[in-house]
């Protein structure tokens, strides 16, 4: 784990940033905020410790909203640590989408409920409304004391523990925040949760538990906290990237496990390439979960190899992190690059201006890169024909789910 701490920075250095800072203020409508400290936790055996430490010393509250829950150690660890909390007298509410946490433990579910943490699913399935079917939270968000947040990629199981070096450990990036920014991700948790209540009846946001502390400065990064919605047509996430890649001066470092590009997306990619900048993409590798989809965003390789973008394949693990560089700003949380993130699935997106916290990244990005395989253009090309069969059968295959326009199950293609 690395800790941000509060730059010197030149003037040369914060003029760039601040006009890109401006133009994702106005086109998001969401504004940054100063006085952060962002602590960049590198997989599972740095992120599973500082989750649980902070849900131990929660005196008062703790909100959890998490897409991927699946039984066994890691699920046993935070379930325990959230149960003693609740015999504690602290509030917990946990939300579970319907999809993402299927495959949680019926006892583990009654454990928690026992101890006395309300814990709810959102849209559970199977449901009567086949228009939410397709329509998930994606979001992972913990909210600590009203003070206190994390957000990221990583799922509540036993495949995101270790070190991401070795196959059954995924390689994944989540964000500890703490300072004004955690308004934001406690905002992320609290409208879904305000859904899932309205739905049953019950109160709105605000009771007699509710606490609303000032949050005091606690470092030097400036964060924007998006909240990208789930329904037809592009969300905050796909702005926000639109937004970036026409502001790079120098780097764009993109990791993203999923990648299927709308056609607007692919164009923009490529033409930041062609302009000078340098492009690096990460991907995975062997090591996937779900080898039609890989398949399906294979597909936009060689446009993006020809235009001068670099392709790397991460080798040793299932590759799961969510991180995009631009020069000194950092976008990191749930969100792939792919349709479903950017049209379909709620998501949640911490955006940093800060030339220290994106160094980490990008360090480490260096690291992954290093145990990469780059795809070549030349290369790409001669690819057995069946390989290129797959690739199509799998786009077909897989359209319905994501929408013959990438806009899904409920809506029309969105008029980019």
């Amino acid at each position: 784990m690395l800790t941000t701490g509060d730059p010197v920075r030149t003037r040369s250095e914060a003029r760039e940033p601040v006009a890109r800072r401006r133009a994702l203020e106005a086109l998001l409508g969401v504004p940054f905020t100063e006085g952060n400290r962002v602590d960049v936790l590198r997989n599972g055996d740095e992120t599973f410790p500082a989750l649980l430490a902070a849900i131990s010393g929660a005196t008062r509250s703790i909100d959890l909203l998490w897409f991927a829950w699946r039984s066994g150690t890691v699920d046993a660890e935070i379930t325990e640590a959230l149960a003693d909390r609740a015999d504690a007298g602290v509030r917990i509410r946990v939300l579970l989408d319907g999809y993402g946490a299927r495959h949680i433990d019926r006892g583990r579910l009654g454990y928690l409920r026992g101890a006395g943490c309300e814990v709810r699913f959102y849209r559970p399935l199977p449901s009567w409304r086949p228009t939410v079917w397709n329509l998930r939270t994606h979001r992972r968000v913990l909210v600590c004391d009203e003070t206190l947040a994390f957000t990221g990629g990583t799922g509540i199981a036993d495949a995101w523990a270790g070190d991401g070096r070795r196959p059954g450990h995924w390689r994944d990036t989540a964000f500890r925040v703490s300072g004004p920014a955690v308004a934001g991700l406690r905002a992320a948790f609290a409208v879904p949760w305000t859904q899932v209540q309205a739905r049953s009846g019950d109160a709105g946001p605000v009771s007699d538990a509710d606490r609303f502390p000032p949050l005091s400065q606690a470092g030097g990064s400036a964060v924007q906290v998006l909240r990208p919605s789930s329904g037809p047509g592009w969300n905050d996430a796909a702005v926000a990237v639109a937004t970036l890649l026409p502001t790079a001066c120098t780097r764009v470092r993109i990791t993203t496990p999923y990648l299927r590009l709308p056609g607007w997306l692919s164009s923009l990619v490529c033409d930041t390439a062609r302009r000078g900048v340098a492009v690096q993409l990460l991907v995975s590798g062997l090591h996937v979960e779900r080898p039609a989809v890989h398949l399906q965003g294979q597909r936009e390789y060689q446009p993006l190899l020809d235009a001068g973008v670099e392709i790397w394949r991460y080798r040793p693990s299932l590759l799961h992190a969510k991180v995009l560089t631009v020069d000194g700003t950092a976008m990191v949380g749930t969100a792939n690059l792919d349709a479903r993130s950017l049209a379909l699935n709620e998501q949640v997106c911490v955006l940093v201006d800060d030339r220290v916290v994106t160094g980490v990244l990008d360090a480490q990005f260096e690291e992954d890169l290093a145990v990469s395989a780059r795809v070549t253009s030349t290369g790409w090309r001669m690819r057995p024909v069946t390989h290129r069969v797959l690739e199509t059968a799998a786009d077909v295959v897989g359209r319905p789910l994501r929408g013959w326009g990438d806009a899904g199950l409920t809506g029309r293609r969105p008029g980019w």
